[in-house]
């Protein structure tokens, strides 16, 4: 495929803007939060996201959770994995109707997915395997995402995952090793999907019951780092520590209406 020129436009930043990816622990709004994206929208719960009951239940959203008819046969991984590609494309292309958004809920379960595809189930079964099978997981794992990012077909893609703690240093040896927080993927999969996304928020929540407050960290800061937007300067000197976990309000710092501040 030939080279293209960059054009740093408006228009471009806008579209790589409504790239996000939303990481933190249960609890936090993640998945709540998806009810704030434009509709029509579709959300698909990756196989073995168990939090399928914080998907927004409301006009406008459909939501495709995995089905386990069997749950005392043996896994078809490979099999899983085409059912999960073809849903995505489908919906896509247009073929499940006309959507807004696309939705992937539980993204760490996709790497599951992959990593049992490679391995044979192995990872399914708690049984060892090889270390190097980490690198055929990683390629079907991240060539999913290019996909679905790189698409033009649809005006926004939102997907979810859970945080961990990761070594800052994968040699350091010690019973304490420091670590900060990044998305829950295994080995090098943690950081390297942060450079897949234009836009990563860490979602967290500030107290309990109803008066609990759910908020977005927008760049790293503490023992977070799995947060941060590759965007113009402008726009970076604009955007605050935290924002509500509401889409048009991350919306309107991101994508700031010409003439005009968030």
């Amino acid at each position: 495929m030939p080279f293209a020129e960059q054009t740093h436009t408006r228009d471009v930043w806008a579209r790589r803007a409504r790239r996000v990816l939303l990481n933190g622990p249960p609890n936090s709004g993640k998945t709540t939060s998806l009810r704030t994206w434009p509709k029509p929208m579709i959300v698909l719960s990756y196989p073995g996201e168990k939090g399928t009951t914080s998907i927004p239940d409301e006009e406008g959203i459909r939501a495709f959770v995995w089905d386990v008819p069997d749950p005392e046969k043996p896994v078809n991984w490979v099999g899983v994995l085409a059912e999960v590609n073809r849903l995505t494309f489908e919906a896509l292309h247009g073929k499940l109707g006309p959507i807004k958004t696309f939705a992937g809920d539980g993204l760490h379960k996709l790497y599951d997915v992959c990593l049992n595809v490679a391995t044979a189930g192995a990872r399914g079964r708690a049984e060892d395997f090889e270390a190097k099978k980490y690198g055929p997981a990683g390629v079907l794992f991240f060539g999913y995402i290019e996909r679905v990012l790189t698409t033009s077909l649809i005006e926004n893609v939102v997907m979810t995952c859970w945080d961990g703690r990761e070594k800052d240093d994968p040699d350091e040896k010690g019973s304490n090793p420091s670590r900060h927080i990044f998305p829950e993927l295994p080995g090098q999969a943690a950081k390297a999907v942060m450079g897949e996304f234009a836009v990563v928020m860490y979602s967290m929540r500030e107290g309990s019951g109803p008066a609990a407050r759910y908020l977005w960290q927008t760049q790293p800061m503490g023992k977070v780092w799995g947060a941060g937007v590759k965007m113009p300067l402008e726009i970076a000197k604009r955007l605050p520590l935290t924002v509500p976990q509401e889409w048009p309000t991350l919306e309107r710092y991101l994508i700031p209406e010409e003439g005009k501040e968030a």
